[in-house]
């Protein structure tokens, strides 16, 4: 079961916390709330495998889960300060900063740490830089971020977490800095990051467990620089690229083929205007087009009532509701007539919408929905939709600027929305 792990492993921290002694429950040092923690964490892995196994819950549920994990993290780091630490009890807070995900407070820790040990070995020196570039990409400090990242390339490390994490890095500050419409800088970061994959893929990373993960950074790294070279009419530059990209050898994992593709489409897709939708019916709605929805933040939920992982957003979309529909913020459900629910099978499209209806009901979902036709993917094919969940953010500007597929990662969603409404 693929699930969200959400503290950082640093190498001294890991070995800061195995060699110490337990201690009481009352937190006097932040090694032993990070290390209260972890083993809550742990806890929650055990009892949450317990219950899928026997039934008792979805494997998609892991993110509510999490989430009070973060928040537990989030009171427990509540009663630190900077200040009050140094070495390894830093780095211990700062950790429980990053899993809290307070990162402005992680960022601070994290460059006090590597200012008052510059002579830290290299594998957890670049460890600690991961996560302090991490934490800087998170509060949207990029210029830093990208002067971390190159600090970091001057050292060689073959580490496949480490590696990872960098290449995760070069990916997200990739598309922050295309966000923000520096263009020529986000080229650069992509092919740099494309390029560290690429020879991670072939040695270091080529036996690890995190390959998959970084191929599909690789390729998503690949598209990016592609479709940015496109934008800024370096279309000899972009095709070259693309058959180097596409003469990859897929036959071991020819997924990744489809894979490179729709992200490709994705890519060329993001910054543009969101096309229009083509519906059968709307729910609770009149139907609108994305010009209509100019001047506002719009969410649109790629879902159906068969796809059980899709229930998992819609406590998190309520909630955005509440937050940010005062604020020039919409969802819009998108399906189709399937001629099944969640429950039957072989339904006339009058029981469908009742249907529909029903679960609308039952989920406390007050946003419409578009419901396209039976066997219609025209709006899957415009959106470059290829599994459900899939999420669209579209800006007041009625451009296309972020795309989620999958559940989980939804503080990450709230941020992006936040940014875009803040636009």
């Amino acid at each position: 079961m693929k699930r969200r792990i959400i503290f950082i492993t640093l190498s001294s921290l890991v070995l800061f916390l195995t060699v110490h002694d337990r201690v009481a429950a009352q937190n006097k040092k932040p090694s032993q709330a990070m290390r209260q923690f972890v083993e809550r964490q742990q806890q929650l892995f055990e009892k949450f495998d317990r219950e899928v196994s026997e039934g008792k819950a979805q494997s998609y549920e892991w993110d509510a889960r999490v989430e009070m994990l973060r928040r537990s993290a989030a009171e427990s780091a509540a009663g630190f300060r900077i200040s009050d630490w140094q070495g390894e009890e830093l780095l211990a807070l700062a950790t429980l900063y990053q899993v809290a995900e307070l990162y402005g407070s992680a960022a601070d820790a994290f460059k006090v740490i590597i200012k008052s040990n510059p002579n830290v070995k290299t594998p957890v020196r670049l460890d600690i830089r991961a996560s302090y570039a991490r934490a800087l990409l998170e509060t949207n400090r990029l210029e830093e971020t990208e002067k971390v990242l190159d600090e970091m390339s001057h050292e060689t490390e073959g580490n496949p977490a480490v590696l990872a994490s960098r290449i995760a890095l070069y990916k997200d500050l990739a598309i922050a800095l295309r966000d923000r419409g520096q263009l020529e800088q986000a080229a650069d970061q992509a092919k740099i990051g494309y390029d560290i994959a690429d020879a991670a893929n072939r040695g270091a990373m080529n036996a690890s467990r995190l390959r998959d993960t970084t191929l599909r950074d690789q390729f998503t790294l690949a598209a990016m620089y592609v479709a940015i070279e496109e934008r800024l009419r370096k279309e000899k530059e972009a095709e070259k690229f693309n058959k180097l990209v596409v003469g990859y050898d897929f036959e071991k994992q020819p997924g990744l083929r489809s894979f490179y593709e729709s992200e490709l489409a994705v890519a060329r897709m993001t910054g543009t205007p969101a096309p229009d939708l083509v519906t059968s019916e709307w729910l609770d709605g009149q139907p609108k087009s994305p010009g209509e929805l100019r001047g506002k933040v719009v969410l649109l939920d790629f879902w159906a009532m068969w796809c059980s992982p899709c229930i998992a957003a819609f406590p998190h979309f309520r909630d955005f509701q509440s937050k940010y529909g005062s604020k020039g913020f919409e969802i819009i459900g998108v399906t189709r007539f399937y001629g099944r629910s969640d429950r039957e099978e072989d339904l006339s499209r009058e029981k469908e919408l009742k249907s529909l209806r029903e679960y609308k009901s039952k989920h406390q979902l007050s946003y419409p929905f578009a419901v396209g036709k039976m066997d219609d993917v025209t709006n899957e094919e415009r959106y470059s939709v290829i599994s459900l969940p899939t999420v669209i953010l579209i800006d007041r500007r009625g451009n296309v600027r972020y795309v989620k597929r999958g559940v989980g990662e939804y503080n990450k969603l709230e941020r992006q929305i936040a940014r875009l409404i803040d636009e």
